[in-house]
This record gives C-alpha cells, structure tokens and sequence, in this order.
C-alpha cells in the first residue's frame, strides 16, 4: 500500500478540506497521515464569526515524533495553508520526509471568484510560488491560477486559446503538469484545462446551479488517487472531473444546503461504480 501525507485544515462541521480529503484517499488504498494546519469551528463559506487555531506548534512537534519513528511517504499532498510560516514548514517537510521518488500534489488554496481569501495577503501568493516550483502537480482554480501568474483581473469568459495558455503558463511557471480547474470557455461551457507541458487538454462538464464547498479538495484527492494508481495525467484528470461532477449533480439534486459543502457519500459512491472505477 503506497504512503501518503497530506496537509490541510480541519473544519468540524461542513465538507471541505481534511473531511473530504482523508475519506477518498483511503477509500483509494492509500495509507494517510496527515498534519491538520488548522482548526476551524466550520468550513468558512457561509458561516460567520468562525474560530480558528493555526496548529503550527502542534504539526512541529508530531513531526518530531515522526522524525524518531523513521517515517516517510510515497507521496505528498498540501491544500489550504495559514501562514507564511506553514509554507516554510511544508518546504522542509517536502526535503525530511519523502522517499526519493516521491509524487507532490500542491493545491494551492489561495482564493476564488477573482479575489483572495479573507486574511491572505499578496506575500502569501509569492511565498505559495515557492511550493508550486517544487511540485510534480498543481491543481490550482481559476483564481489561483491567475494569482500565481499574476494575470489580472478574473474575466466572465475566456477563449480556448486563452484557457490552454493559461495552464501552459502555469507548467513553465512550475515545471509541474497543471490543472486549472472551472475555466468558463465562451460558448457556455466549463472545463478543466490540464497541461503537461507538451499539449493542453479541455474536460468539460456542466455547469450547476449551485456551487459548493470543497469541490477543489475533492477533485484534487481523487486526481491523487489516479495518479498513485499509475493512471497516465490526463485520465487522471478525466476521472476526477467526472466523478466531482456527478457528485456535485447528486448534491444539488438531493437538496443540500450550499454551506454543508459538497457530499463525499456520492464520490466514495461513484468511485466504485463500473462507469467510474478509479
């Protein structure tokens, strides 16, 4: 069984982040540990007055443990980061930690609809440049997307030649194969843009007319179950957004609240059907 640790926050109530990640990648015969980097009351679309603990004291001292038990990873995998100082602290934990072919999944969780998060600043985008440069995949939105490339104001819609030099930018950016995910093509239609350097690839799906939480962590875990499974980039991407697209159809159709973040239940479901076996 291949060894994998991820980083992320930990929200208590809401799908998003570790809630929605650790689920999938077991369900994928992953071995998980992961380091929480924060500690949230809820996920933080649609809830106010939320608490929030940055966890850095503790991930240093549980990787202190680690460090004496001799453990490493077959593969890492980092979402939603804190602070500047956690980015150092994933950068270190990237050279201490990780077998010598070790895969790295960088989601770089920055922000979305044009803007950043609230509490990030533009010395987070720069630091976060850092960790992209150092990964084997980034699997940014359309927003983080332009952040890292320091493109510009978000349009309505873009051109395919506009969406394919987007991620190929993002490759030679990186010299990570890139996904940039929910681009909306004119015409009406919203893709997935993957480039692996030599060619860019579109994967359509419907657009909903709900958008829900944790959507990015759920593509990325299933994205990272493909690829640990020795799916080639681009079927790994195909998988993954047809699996996040059906969880989503199924979300909406069951009449979930927005908030509640999108139902990992639908994903474990379809991850096991014939139509989507991962």
């Amino acid at each position: 069984m291949k060894t994998c640790l991820t980083v992320h926050d930990l929200s208590c109530h809401g799908a998003s982040s570790l809630s929605v990640v650790l689920p999938l990648l077991n369900a994928a015969h992953l071995d998980v540990s992961f380091l929480p980097s924060a500690l949230l009351s809820t996920q933080s679309d649609g809830f106010d007055n939320l608490y929030m603990k940055p966890l850095d004291e503790e991930c240093v001292n549980i990787t202190k443990r680690w460090k004496e038990y001799g453990l490493d990873f077959d593969c890492f995998y980092s979402g939603w980061l804190a602070s500047d100082g956690q980015m150092e602290f994933v950068l270190r934990l990237r050279k201490e930690f990780l077998r010598p072919e070790a895969v790295i999944l960088t989601d770089p969780v920055m922000g979305d609809d044009g803007k950043l998060y609230q509490g990030l600043e533009s010395a987070h985008v720069a630091m976060m440049r850092q960790l992209v440069a150092g990964s084997d995949y980034i699997t940014p939105n359309l927003t983080e997307a332009l952040l890292l490339l320091d493109a510009g104001p978000m349009k309505t819609e873009y051109s395919k030649s506009e969406a394919e030099e987007i991620a190929m930018s993002l490759h030679r950016m990186s010299g990570a194969d890139a996904v940039v995910t929910s681009i909306p093509l004119k015409g009406g239609v919203m893709v997935n843009a993957a480039s692996d350097g030599s060619q860019t690839r579109f994967f359509p799906f419907e657009r909903e007319k709900a958008s829900y939480p944790g959507c990015g962590d759920m593509f990325a875990s299933l994205f990272l179950s493909c690829i640990m499974h020795g799916e080639p980039f681009f079927v790994s991407v195909m998988k993954a957004t047809c699996i996040t697209s059906h969880a989503i159809k199924r979300t909406l159709a069951e009449g979930r609240q927005r908030r509640e973040g999108v139902s990992v239940y639908h994903a474990l479901k379809a991850m096991f059907s014939q139509e989507f076996v991962v």
